[in-house]
């Protein structure tokens, strides 16, 4: 008897302010991936970054731009494991986080696994995600 791990697609919605048109806007789309091991639930606040030149997050050190509940961490795949990815922003009090390709990369997605963390989603368009379904 074989056991078949599927990943389960991702919703994100991008909320942001758009300086040219001065005006509120959202987007959606089905451009991720959750991680084989997370839980499917919603999650959503403000995105934050690495505070560094690089923003993979493999520093185990690394801190964020925004340190308040709930927020949601924004990676750049490479370098490291998803697991210490997801670590390091559950480290630093992130609701869920978001690891995305370089853009200059291949735009594709494999299943992420990364056993005894939770919360990862993959997204395999550089977008900026305010909030997950």
């Amino acid at each position: 008897m074989t056991t078949e791990t599927t990943a389960e697609r991702a919703f994100v919605t991008l909320l942001y302010f758009n300086s040219t048109s001065n005006r509120s806007a959202s987007e959606q789309c089905e451009c991720g991936l959750y991680g084989l091991n997370s839980p499917l639930l919603s999650a959503q606040g403000f995105v934050a970054i690495p505070k560094a030149a690089s923003l993979q997050a493999c520093d185990w050190n690394t801190q964020f731009t925004i340190t308040e509940p709930p927020w949601i961490a924004l990676i750049e795949r490479g370098n490291c494991t998803f697991a210490e990815k997801i670590k390091v922003a559950a480290r630093r009090g992130a609701t869920a986080a978001v690891i995305y390709n370089a853009p200059a990369k291949r735009n594709y997605a494999i299943p992420m696994s990364h056993f005894g963390e939770c919360c990862g989603v993959e997204l395999w368009d550089p977008v900026l995600p305010l909030s997950l379904a």
